[in-house]
């Protein structure tokens, strides 16, 4: 697996949704962007599940951006699955934080933790990568904070909690738990 490959498809494939619902303060087109790749993730997973050979011709013909032994579903499924609910479910400046900080949180988290990592907190989680992680999301949850102007506080709760999922090893893929649990928190910090 090649981690910088599929970390910049992450980054790129990530961004789209959250960086188009910025342009249009409009949740259609964004949740239709959304729904599009997750159309054809749920098309790739069905096929998947029916010929596991077109998993195997899949990663021989995209080297480094599928992970070779997904779960129930691919991490980009459930990151997808994240971003639609995201954008359907969350106030404009929570959905737009919660999926930068998916998307560039977990690229940051992983490569820095991949490159220096020493600090194990559990199997292929360190706490460099973890620090990496909380470092670039408050970076961006201070942008999105002047932008919106929402109390950082709030986006630095949605951080944490964040991070902490990503590093914890559920059963749940964490491209879903990241993409939705925070954002839950946030939206309540943010109405209550």
């Amino acid at each position: 697996m090649i981690l910088w490959k599929r970390k910049l498809y992450r980054i790129i494939l990530g961004g789209l949704v959250p960086f188009v619902y910025l342009l249009t303060k409009d949740p259609l087109a964004p949740a239709l962007i959304a729904s599009f790749f997750l159309f054809w993730l749920l098309l790739m997973e069905f096929e998947r599940y029916l010929h596991p050979g077109f998993w195997n011709w899949l990663l021989k013909h995209s080297p480094g951006i599928f992970k070779t032994r997904p779960g129930v579903l691919t991490g980009d499924t459930n990151f997808m699955i994240a971003s639609f609910i995201s954008v359907l479910y969350f106030p404009l400046p929570v959905a737009v934080a919660n999926l930068l900080f998916l998307t560039f949180g977990d690229a940051a988290s992983a490569m820095i933790g991949t490159k220096y990592g020493k600090l194990h907190i559990f199997p292929g989680k360190t706490v460099e990568g973890m620090l990496g992680g909380i470092i670039i999301n408050c970076i961006i949850g201070v942008l999105v904070s002047f932008y919106f102007a929402i109390p950082f506080e709030i986006l630095f709760a949605g951080v944490l909690t964040g991070c902490i999922l990503e590093v914890l090893p559920l059963k749940i893929d964490d491209n879903l738990t990241v993409g939705i649990i925070p954002g839950i928190l946030m939206t309540i910090l943010l109405n209550g």
